[in-house]
């Protein structure tokens, strides 16, 4: 499980790098940045999922209700910064949406420490 959710943020990590550089360069096409953000939307729907699957089979952890609170948040981050660029994907609406998704990848590590696991150095208690 934490594989698939540590593969998930990385996705969802480097996409949201890619679209912040996209975002200081100037530009990028709006179907590679629409691409992108599925990319990230899936990574981060897929974490979901094997968080969700962690806790039914029995693991539920300390800060459930935090954790809770996680799961039903972060898939809708990424949709949010669209719906707020939807209509001009210039440099201002590629840092929204970059920032969107960088935040979707710590809230993803966020996650994994409210179940109580061991995130790497991440885990701050």
């Amino acid at each position: 499980m934490l594989a698939v959710v540590v593969a998930a943020m990385w996705v969802t990590l480097t996409v949201g790098v890619i679209l912040l550089v996209a975002a200081a360069v100037g530009h990028l096409p709006r179907r590679v940045t629409l691409g992108l953000l599925a990319v990230a939307e899936i990574a981060t729907l897929v974490a979901v999922g094997a968080d969700v699957a962690y806790v039914v089979t029995g693991h539920p952890g300390p800060r459930l209700a935090t954790h809770i609170s996680y799961l039903l948040s972060t898939p809708l981050l990424i949709p949010a910064g669209v719906a707020l660029t939807y209509k001009k994907f210039d440099r201002w609406g590629l840092l929204i949406v970059a920032v969107a998704t960088l935040i979707a990848a710590i809230m993803i590590v966020r996650q994994v420490q409210t179940l109580g696991i061991l995130f790497g150095y991440l885990n701050v208690g």
